[in-house]
């Protein structure tokens, strides 16, 4: 259901942007605002998903190749219709941000890793000589990987993330990645009564970050830029929709086809209008 509402809001969202010129400005405003709300949902989407998955490499390899096609035909359908584009589609981000939290987590968990000893008690006339102590590996974060390699390759890999996403300018860029990483911090580290709070609080302040970067820096008009502050009230739907459960792969590969396909078919109306 969270899904399938984030895919109507970006449709209205598409709507706005790829027919502006044959709707009136007020209703291309409402359209577009309501688009908001689309992004967080699907960003919240890719953090619960990098929470429950077994397998992120797997999961950052499917996010690479749907980002790939959908770039693709993204280009193709511009072309029809005479659009062009700066940067590269929003799951180039979604990929990239996939990468940053492996980054994190690498980073964060490998430290949780580590080796406790025991002591036994002391053996009594009646018992066997027993070794002075034992050591047992513990891994509380959940990645058996040693601290002095987890580190620097964790840290490492969240620069590449971040670099790459510089240089190939997906929808959202560094904001994107930030509001992934943020969202899953909460789902790894608070409490389930605290993560609807502390969710809220922290995409505020990344919005309120990046709203002068946008206008002093990304040549934003204000309004807009105002506009996109608008998406922190997509959080409360998260929250309050977060009872889906893992979709099956027609389902899921069907959610990951919707968004090129409906820009294909928004650029074949517009060049035909």
């Amino acid at each position: 259901m969270l899904k399938l509402l984030a895919c109507f809001f970006m449709l209205l969202d598409h709507l706005g942007y790829y027919l502006d010129f044959i709707m009136p400005d007020g209703v291309v405003m409402i359209l577009r605002t309501i688009g908001r709300l689309a992004f967080p949902i699907f960003a919240w989407s890719v953090a619960r998903g990098m929470k429950r998955t077994h397998n992120p490499l797997r999961y950052f390899i499917r996010m690479c190749i749907f980002a790939g096609a959908s770039e693709l035909l993204i280009r193709l359908a511009y072309g029809c219709a005479g659009l062009t584009s700066s940067g590269t589609n929003v799951m180039v981000t979604f990929a990239l941000s996939i990468a940053l939290v492996t980054g994190y987590r690498l980073f964060i968990h490998s430290y949780l890793d580590m080796v406790a000893s025991l002591r036994p008690i002391s053996p009594t006339p009646q018992t066997a000589p027993t070794p002075p102590r034992y050591d047992i590996r513990v891994n509380i974060g959940g990645i058996e990987l040693d601290p002095r390699i987890g580190l620097p390759l964790g840290l490492l890999t969240a620069a590449l993330a971040v670099t790459v996403a510089l240089w190939l300018q997906p929808d959202y860029g560094l904001y994107g990645l930030l509001t992934v990483l943020a969202f899953y911090i909460v789902y790894d580290v608070c409490p389930e009564k605290d993560r609807e709070k502390r969710a809220i609080q922290i995409f505020i302040l990344l919005n309120a970050l990046f709203l002068p970067i946008r206008i002093l820096f990304m040549n934003w008009p204000a309004d807009w830029s105002i506009l996109q502050c608008f998406s922190v009230a997509a959080l409360p739907i998260c929250y309050y929709l977060d009872r889906d459960k893992k979709p099956g792969p027609a389902v899921k590969y069907a959610y990951y086809l919707f968004y090129p396909l409906h820009i294909v078919l928004l650029c074949l109306i517009r060049s035909l209008l």
